[in-house]
């Protein structure tokens, strides 16, 4: 497969930096972008070659400068998230808002800002990383703003991979369920038995599973898939 360049946001830890690993592995040229540079620079510091940029994602001028900056790109994972647990009556307009920028809004910016080269080229691949959360919805999930922008990322992908099919550029989702990342490994050990003993196949997923997914969606052999939602959950939610 050849090189490509990629560009993975919020990319300085959890998700976002095991996709960027497994792109990496698979011979692309990374680069992580992440609002906190300090620790994207660290976490490029780790895959020889990468790059390292600010990214506001709630800004489309930040993405204007991230172009600006790399230059075009080939795959585009959209994975930064703001997660915020709070009851459905102390969500603030302010909070609703942010959270919705930060997950949803953030991937109309970033399609409009790098899809027109890959219209040009004839070949991208767009991934979005939603939940589970947008699928299920309930108590477990963290609030009405996450899960309310998680869903809405899955109908944004159908709608962009409509549109940008025929430039040859892929759109695809990605729905992981509890996955070990930094945030889950603070979690008391009985609420992560609890949740263990919701997943058929018994156990919490890893974050390589899913930069595993995420690499296989870049490449030349997921051409044919567009506009799907690929759950990683353990079989949580199975459809």
């Amino acid at each position: 497969m050849p090189s490509r360049t990629a560009l993975v946001t919020g990319a300085a830890q959890g998700l976002g930096l095991a996709i960027a690993r497994a792109l990496h592995a698979s011979g692309h040229s990374v680069t992580i972008a992440d609002l906190n540079l300090e620790k994207a620079e660290a976490a490029a510091a780790t895959l020889p070659g990468a790059l390292a940029i600010p990214l506001d994602d709630r800004r489309k001028d930040s993405f204007a400068e991230a172009l600006a900056a790399i230059g075009p790109v080939e795959i585009l994972v959209n994975n930064a998230a703001r997660t915020q647990a709070r009851d459905l009556y102390d969500i603030t307009a302010e909070e609703w808002d942010d959270v919705l920028s930060t997950n949803l809004r953030s991937i109309l910016f970033a399609t409009q800002t790098f899809a027109p080269a890959m219209t040009t080229a004839k070949w991208g691949r767009i991934l979005n990383l939603a939940s589970i959360a947008g699928q299920r919805g309930g108590p477990q999930v963290q609030g009405a703003h996450y899960a309310a922008s998680k869903a809405g990322i899955i109908g944004l992908t159908r709608y962009l991979a409509h549109g940008l099919a025929p430039h040859g550029i892929t759109v695809n989702t990605i729905a992981p369920g509890t996955i070990l990342t930094e945030q889950t490994a603070l979690a008391p050990p009985e609420k992560v038995a609890l949740v263990v003993g919701q997943i058929p196949l018994g156990r919490i997923g890893q974050a390589d599973e899913v930069g595993a997914l995420a690499a296989f969606l870049a490449s030349d052999a997921a051409a044919f898939i567009t506009g799907t939602t690929q759950d990683i959950n353990g079989g949580v939610l199975m459809r």
